[in-house]
């Protein structure tokens, strides 16, 4: 009497093994390897489960197709042979449109000219003078000078950038 309840136990053991098996998947960012929090893992069209903050989620281990879905990645749908531990996703890239930039209307330009002239009034009465006031680690500070070179093609190019070209001026007319 007791092989036949052992064999049931057994037999029921197995069964319910085979029921509840879980199979781990990892969802990573393909670009930087960093786990994604948040991805709908849809298996069958029926079972939808979140990946938790480490980018795992429990599956079944038996399943006809899997779906991936987030609103910054790609959407993957794969059967169960294309499925490993690892499961990386492609990030959507949004760019936008070309965007036109008018300039500021006069009296602007002219209160941030006069802003600029203030500030370089200020600095220029800050600055030391005399001969005394020469600093000899300054003239080896190549960081400094390449800074200094880097500021003054910025100030050329914001000064072309402040032209008005011919065509706007006629536009204006």
């Amino acid at each position: 009497m007791t092989k036949p309840i052992v064999f049931f136990a057994i037999l029921f053991m197995l069964f319910g093994a085979s029921v509840s098996a879980q199979r781990n998947i990892t969802v990573l960012d393909m670009d930087t390897d960093l786990p994604v929090k948040g991805v709908s893992v849809k298996v069958d069209q029926k079972h939808a489960v979140e990946t938790d903050h480490l980018g795992r989620v429990s599956i079944p281990f038996v399943f006809d197709s899997i779906a991936f879905s987030h609103v910054r990645y790609e959407h993957e749908q794969l059967k169960m042979v294309e499925v490993g531990d690892t499961m990386y996703l492609l990030p959507i890239e949004h760019m936008l449109p070309e965007v036109k930039v008018n300039a500021a209307s006069p009296q602007m330009l002219a209160m941030f000219k006069a802003w600029a002239m203030a500030g370089a009034m200020i600095g220029a009465a800050e600055a030391p003078r005399g001969i005394a006031s020469f600093d000899f680690a300054n003239l080896l500070d190549r960081r400094g000078r390449r800074d200094r070179k880097h500021l003054e093609r910025a100030k050329t190019i914001l000064e072309e950038w402040d032209k008005i070209p011919d065509e706007e001026k006629e536009e204006k007319k």
